[in-house]
């Protein structure tokens, strides 16, 4: 019996060992899927992001690009196995960061999707009391059922499907740990052109800091960084959209400096809506701290 239970024990250990191998021998990067930006190859450029990021032994698809035709042809040509997904994460509703979904679905339909909880997005019900429901039911006295929303009788809650209605979709409203060390976590815009959007990001810790991956910085790059600071004050390293494209050239100079000597952030992989200006800015701000993060671009994550 005692050597039965010290089988079992070593045994035990054994196992435990292997799977930490196996995490510390597993790839830790970030691959760059679909974006604009990009060295001369024959990966198809669009506008949009994709990346996939490894690490720990975990695979995540972060966007899917902009383009349903580049996003499969690039997938195909990097040999990514979207069969072995952990998740995906669909950062927000815009078209150049869910078109390569439908491919996604069609290799691997019940991948776990996670997206931001918005009224009106990805199946999320749209809520039928204040302000909409009030907005919807307001007409002068006599209005004929004919000129009214559903013939004068409101729901409680309208429902408009999401585009994937088979997808196995979780709606996201706060900062979760979805797995040991992965955070997703929502931003709400409240500038002008994407007010009340809502965006997730994803942080991974690494043992030099957070790993934060952004899809487009809607809500803005730093109001993001404040909510990452809260998993973590040490954020190492950011990568994906941060769109300063439309930002002046005053401003991204500033959020720049605040990227070094604010948020004490070592290393930066920006891609899609960056902008030319700050990949540039964050080029000489950086030096050889600035990775370039274009189309096909393998950026290593701390281990």
């Amino acid at each position: 019996m005692k050597f039965l239970y010290r089988l079992i024990g070593a045994t035990i250990i054994a196992l435990a060992l292997t799977g930490a191998a196996t995490a510390a021998d597993s790839p830790a990067r970030v691959t760059v899927i679909s974006d604009a930006f990009g060295k001369p190859s024959d990966l198809a450029r669009s506008w949009g992001y994709s990346a996939l990021v490894e690490y720990g032994g975990r695979r995540i698809l972060f966007d899917t690009g902009g383009q349903y035709e580049a996003f499969k042809r690039n997938v195909q040509a990097l040999n990514i196995d979207l069969t072995k997904l952990d998740f995906v994460v669909l950062s927000h509703r815009h078209g150049d960061h869910t078109s390569g979904l439908a491919y996604v679905l069609e290799k691997n339909p019940r991948v776990k999707i996670y997206a931001p909880a918005e009224a009106g997005s990805f199946g999320n019900p749209v809520i039928g009391s204040a302000p909409l429901g009030k907005l919807i039911s307001r007409n002068p006295p006599g209005t004929p059922d004919d000129l009214r929303y559903f013939g004068g009788k409101y729901a409680d809650r309208y429902t408009i499907d999401s585009p994937w209605p088979k997808a196995d979709i979780t709606l996201i409203d706060k900062t979760v740990e979805v797995l040991p060390g992965f955070f997703l976590f929502r931003t709400v815009s409240e500038n002008k052109g994407t007010l009340e959007l809502n965006e997730l990001s994803m942080a991974v810790k690494t043992p030099k800091g957070l790993a934060v991956v952004v899809g487009c910085s809607h809500p803005g790059i730093e109001k993001i960084l404040g909510v990452a600071a809260q998993i973590d004050a040490n954020i190492y390293t950011v990568f994906g959209g941060l769109h300063l494209v439309d930002v002046s050239d005053q401003d991204v100079v500033r959020i720049v400096d605040n990227f070094s000597n604010k948020w004490r952030i070592q290393r930066v992989a920006a891609g899609h809506c960056a902008g030319e200006f700050a990949q540039n800015e964050f080029a000489r701000v950086y030096g050889t701290r600035h990775d370039h993060s274009g189309l096909g671009e393998v950026i290593a994550l701390p281990q």
